[in-house]
């Protein structure tokens, strides 16, 4: 890497704050959902009207859906055009205020609040006794016009059946400001997993006994297409 490179590089590991994402970009999609990536690209490439709206994307669907590669690459991008991004989740953000105290949690908090884009990865995984916070963070996204780029792997249905007040405001702010997008495992990816658990299976089966699927056996990754309350998409 020359130089430009390795200052390209530093800029999104920055803004992903971690290096296993920096290389998902528009550049290695593999195109596997074709679909998504041109939705994401559509974003990027229109962004400055995206920001002056406060507009954003919420991303729902299962493990191997690639929802976690196409915030990357939107991040990614945005970066490299030179806007302040920030992925992360809000579980890593209530760790991180934990550590806090004070001015410290406001000036954290003042941070998270003061970008051009913010991602959060993973909605509705932290659990409702944070809702508080996540509120003040979604609230005042919305307040300034940052977009949010939001994944879950919730349906939509499934995060808005809760009686707490602060979640539904924190979801109507959402839906106001995001558009929803279902993403489905690419019929690739499930062959992929199933591959690799016929190769485990293989290896660890000797000699036998074997074990036999129950006969209502149902793909992991075909659970997301069945809504059930408040159940997390596998």
């Amino acid at each position: 890497m020359n130089v430009e490179e390795l200052v390209k590089r530093e800029y999104r590991r920055m803004a992903l704050g971690t290096d296993r994402l920096c290389d998902c970009d528009f550049a290695h999609d593999n195109g596997e959902n074709p679909i998504l990536t041109d939705i994401c690209q559509h974003y990027v490439t229109n962004f400055k009207e995206m920001k002056a709206k406060g507009m954003g994307l919420m991303l729902f669907g299962g493990t191997g859906a690639g929802k976690t590669y196409a915030v990357a690459e939107i991040v990614n991008a945005l970066t490299d055009a030179g806007y302040h991004c920030m992925y992360t989740s809000l579980l890593k953000i209530y760790t991180r205020l934990s550590t806090l105290y004070g001015d410290g949690r406001q000036a954290y908090l003042d941070k998270i609040c003061s970008q051009d884009l913010l991602a959060l990865d993973e909605y509705g995984s932290e659990g409702e006794n944070n809702n508080q916070t996540a509120l003040y963070i979604i609230n005042a996204c919305y307040e300034k016009n940052i977009p949010l780029i939001v994944t879950s792997h919730y349906h939509k249905e499934s995060l808005a059946n809760t009686h707490n007040p602060q979640r539904l405001t924190a979801l109507s702010r959402l839906w106001e400001r995001c558009a929803c997008v279902q993403v489905h495992v690419p019929q690739s990816r499930r062959y992929m997993v199933r591959e690799q658990l016929d190769r485990t299976e293989k290896l660890l089966r000797g000699p036998g006994p074997y074990y036999e699927e129950p006969e209502r056996f149902t793909e992991p990754c075909e659970e997301y297409r069945k809504p059930k309350q408040m159940k997390l998409i596998k």
